[in-house]
């Protein structure tokens, strides 16, 4: 699965001008951009909704604003959900 936003989108959406974050960035929108195409499924990557990649964007802010501060088992979690293995 493709990123469906750029590095230049997200950290114009952070207000970051520096580098310094650049590879921490673009995890964060490689895991955004796979939480949001579990919910919605595969998306056409030269045809991405508007609303997807803002959906992209705020997780990927979320995720950037909370790095620090976030409780152990607050923000892993939710996006491991999806892939937790059930067994009957």
């Amino acid at each position: 699965m493709s990123d469906l936003v750029t590095l230049a989108e997200a950290k114009l959406h952070l207000r970051v001008t520096h580098d310094d974050e650049d590879t921490a960035i673009a995890m964060m929108i490689a895991a955004a951009s796979e939480a949001v195409a579990d919910i919605v499924g595969e998306i056409d990557p030269d045809d991405i909704p508007v609303r997807v990649k803002l959906a992209v964007l705020t997780r990927v802010a979320v995720m950037f604003d909370t790095r620090d501060s976030i409780e152990a088992g607050k923000g892993e979690l939710p996006m491991l959900t999806p892939l937790r293995k059930l067994e009957v």
